[in-house]
């Protein structure tokens, strides 16, 4: 059983756009699209999306490592690349995800507990974590939903 859980609905607007809400959270919509050619980039793609959730989950791993030893630093800056390669298949795969994050202590005096931090901050990162060892997805297609309803169907 779940411990938390989060929930995404992506209504489709238009050929690869789609509007995505956040049921229960009270966050606003955020716009996806996938790049040209296939479609218009009026959002960030899949690719894009990842990256962003594992960098985020990252970083905030970091923030939070350092605030419980009590270690203040500059603000973080993070990068994040990702490689896209194809399978055995010719599927086009994330390949490889590169992550890169600057900051430093404010005090030369808290260096070893940052550190330590840097250590051990990848190991209560959910996102990347869930990535690393691969995460089961459970598909399921409401076929039912999509078709016309009214009296003459």
């Amino acid at each position: 059983m779940a411990e938390t859980a989060a929930a995404v609905e992506l209504v489709q607007k238009e050929r690869y756009r789609f509007e995505a809400s956040f049921p229960g959270s009270g966050l606003g919509t955020l716009v996806v699209d996938e790049p040209r050619p296939l479609g218009e980039g009026a959002g960030p793609g899949p690719t894009r999306a990842l990256a962003t959730a594992v960098g985020h989950c990252m970083s905030s791993s970091l923030v939070f490592a350092l605030a419980r030893a009590h270690v203040p630093c500059t603000p973080l800056r993070t990068s994040v690349s990702v490689e896209v390669a194809r399978n055995e298949k010719g599927r086009l795969r994330v390949s490889r995800i590169g992550l890169a994050i600057a900051t430093r202590p404010l005090r030369e005096e808290d260096r070893p507990r940052f550190d330590e931090c840097v250590r051990i901050f990848e190991e209560f990162c959910t996102v990347s974590a869930a990535v690393r060892q691969g995460i089961p997805i459970a598909t399921q297609i409401d076929a039912g939903a999509a078709a016309p309803t009214g009296p003459d169907r």
